[in-house]
């Protein structure tokens, strides 16, 4: 018998089927279950707990207002006749036996408290929402409504001429004029206070007037159904192409909000957190915005993220979980605004003592700056793993300085109830219909498996297309026994610890080697002197290969050019020293103002390769006949 053991972790499980609206406000942490351990249990949450409140002007919306007027929305939203049994059924996938859409509505806003009840009035309806980043161009807004064909789309005034601009490059006359829209403004409006009576024409708060028939609770459907029925569309981040639609299921959204609180090793009594990574985002969908309605969380909105208002919001709080993207978190291990913030008084105390730990998520972090973190504010930042196509994966765990010490480079282990499994080589492209895991500590695919997966992409040609569904992108994106290809690279050792290595589209091919953008990004940024770092390979037709280029965002942004030229030898002399020849930078190192991201963190690659960011490029080799030796 062979030694060698597959690389496989989790154990599988789930949640009973329901409404996404009626399993989060039934208490459902109240009571020990399977999904709910004896440690995890939630008090009953009463009617007049502010789940959600405006950080800038302390209005709070309460757990039983958001779902009145949620249930008010959903009754409103139907008799415009969105009719939750108006059903598009696609055909089958690995993950899900007929995925189904019920009319689309959008939502386009920042985080502010008319997206909770929205968000929340669609879903009780049975309808399908689509959630779409404030920032998207008109092109970018006109591509989610062509593929998602929402009925009622609800954006805010000040996005309102770039909604109309996506409507009038929609080609369907009779479609453009049947979407209803409606706006929310951000800056001025006072609800929960301002009574709907009092609203403008077009404004939303018009669908909170008394309706007719009002909803008790969500539209109902069987348990069979939530697994095939779209709650919610997000939008993949589009950081190597055009963004694809993700369906996500009710079963997927629920299960997903019971596997992040299985895990809340952090959970004390009432929790505080801040609301500014952003609602359309899966990580703070999931993570923030949903589980706050399950827990009886409060949530302190904010628009958008601003370091000094979060700085000063801490305290004053008393926050005792963060949530940050990737970013942040090399904000608050390196700012010098932080530093005021960070000092302890005389009983070791400082802004952040409220904090119990910290999570994030989105993009790689290195290592380095989680120890930073640790050192200089005293609280540690777990790092989790997920994505659109499958919420949260993986999740650091402990909360100590020594459990902080244990992490070797990893993402931690899988969630209650998601199965982890390492690709074999070759395996993917094999006809077995059994997928074959590689040896503990290899490398390869990281594949993904729970009911928390997409049911499906947007068909390429969009819902509610005259043609065929072409389903050929979910076909790719999964194998045929049901696991999910997430595209990253990766190992698992024998205690199921994933560490991600790098994506499969942006790894550098170096010659025969594959370098992974973002292990040096991880070495560049562990110096003092760089506040960011991006690699990419570029091409060099000379050679046939890529090699290794730094995009590089200096500290001190004072730096002379004489300076930032030492400053890119002294990376050189880094990355030579933490890494085999052939990861190099034979591209040199680029000094830049900025690395372009995506809200959740991720570097946009294709924006820097398509020439997207300029500054001041430093040589760092000739390349000569020896380089031939990488």
């Amino acid at each position: 018998m062979s030694d060698i053991k597959p690389a496989y972790a989790g154990t599988p499980a789930n949640v009973p089927g329901a409404n996404v609206f009626d399993f989060l406000f039934s208490n459902p942490f109240q009571n020990e279950n399977d999904f709910t351990p004896r440690a995890r249990r939630v008090p009953k949450i009463h009617d007049d707990q502010p789940i959600f409140v405006d950080h800038a002007s302390d209005r709070p919306l309460t757990f039983s207002r958001v779902k009145r007027d949620a249930l008010t929305l959903a009754s409103n939203l139907q008799s415009l006749g969105l009719d939750p049994n108006e059903i598009e059924t696609l055909p089958p996938t690995a993950s899900c036996s007929g995925p189904e859409v019920a009319p689309v509505v959008l939502i386009q806003l920042p985080n502010c408290l008319p997206f909770a009840t929205l968000m929340m009035g669609a879903i009780a309806a049975g309808l399908t929402t689509t959630l779409a980043s404030p920032s998207l161009s008109a092109t970018e807004l006109s591509w989610v409504i062509k593929n998602s064909r929402p009925r009622v789309l609800f954006t805010a005034k000040a996005f309102l001429n770039t909604v109309e601009k996506a409507l009038e490059q929609q080609e369907d006359e009779a479609y453009k004029r049947s979407v209803r829209v409606y706006t929310v403004d951000v800056a001025w409006d006072l609800y929960p206070l301002s009574p709907a009576s009092h609203a403008e024409d077009g404004d939303w708060k018009n669908l909170l007037l008394p309706a007719k028939e009002p909803l008790t609770a969500g539209h109902p459907f069987s348990p069979e159904s939530a697994a095939t029925r779209t709650a919610i569309i997000l939008w993949s981040s589009g950081t190597s192409g055009r963004s694809k639609g993700v369906l996500l299921s009710h079963q997927a959204i629920n299960f997903s909000i019971a596997s992040l609180w299985h895990d809340a090793d952090f959970y004390g009594f009432h929790q505080r957190w801040l609301g500014y990574v952003p609602f359309y985002h899966v990580f703070g969908l999931t993570n923030i915005f949903l589980l706050a309605f399950a827990t009886g969380s409060t949530v302190f909105t904010m628009p958008a993220f601003k370091l000094d208002t979060v700085l000063s919001s801490i305290p004053r709080r008393q926050i005792t979980y963060l949530h940050m993207a990737p970013p942040v978190a090399v904000m608050l291990a390196k700012s010098p605004v932080v530093e005021p913030f960070a000092r302890r008084d005389a009983r070791g105390r400082n802004a952040f003592s409220s904090i119990v730990a910290g999570v994030t998520g989105g993009a790689p972090l290195g290592h380095e700056v989680v120890e930073k973190v640790f050192q200089r504010l005293g609280f540690l930042v777990r790092l989790g793993y997920g994505m659109s196509e499958a919420c949260s994966v993986t999740l650091q765990r402990g909360l100590r300085e020594e459990d902080m010490h244990s992490y070797k480079h990893d993402t931690g282990k899988p969630h209650w109830g998601v199965e982890l499994m390492i690709a074999g080589s070759g395996e993917l492209n094999s006809e077995d219909s059994t997928t074959k895991a590689a040896p503990f500590g290899a490398e390869g695919e990281i594949l993904v498996r729970s009911p928390g997966l997409m049911s499906a992409y947007v068909p390429s040609h969009g819902l509610g297309s005259k043609e065929a569904p072409d389903m050929s992108v979910t076909t790719e994106a999964f194998t045929s026994d049901g696991w999910l290809r997430t595209g990253d690279v990766g190992h698992l050792d024998e205690e199921g610890t994933l560490c991600i290595t790098d994506r499969i589209k942006e790894m550098i091919k170096v010659r025969a080697y594959q370098v992974a953008p973002a292990e040096l990004e991880a070495i560049l940024c562990s110096s003092d002197d760089v506040a960011d770092a991006g690699v990419i390979g570029i091409h060099d037709k000379n050679e046939a290969t890529e090699w290794p280029r730094a995009y590089v965002v200096a500290a001190d942004e004072s730096k002379s050019e004489a300076e930032l030229q030492k400053l890119a030898h002294d990376l050189k002399d880094l990355v030579e020293s933490h890494s085999a020849r052939y990861k190099w930078l034979v591209g040199g190192i680029v000094f830049v103002k900025a690395i372009p991201k995506s809200p959740s963190g991720k570097i946009l690659r294709r924006v820097i390769r398509d020439g997207g960011i300029q500054g001041l490029e430093v040589s760092l080799y000739q390349r000569k006949k020896r380089d031939h030796k990488l």
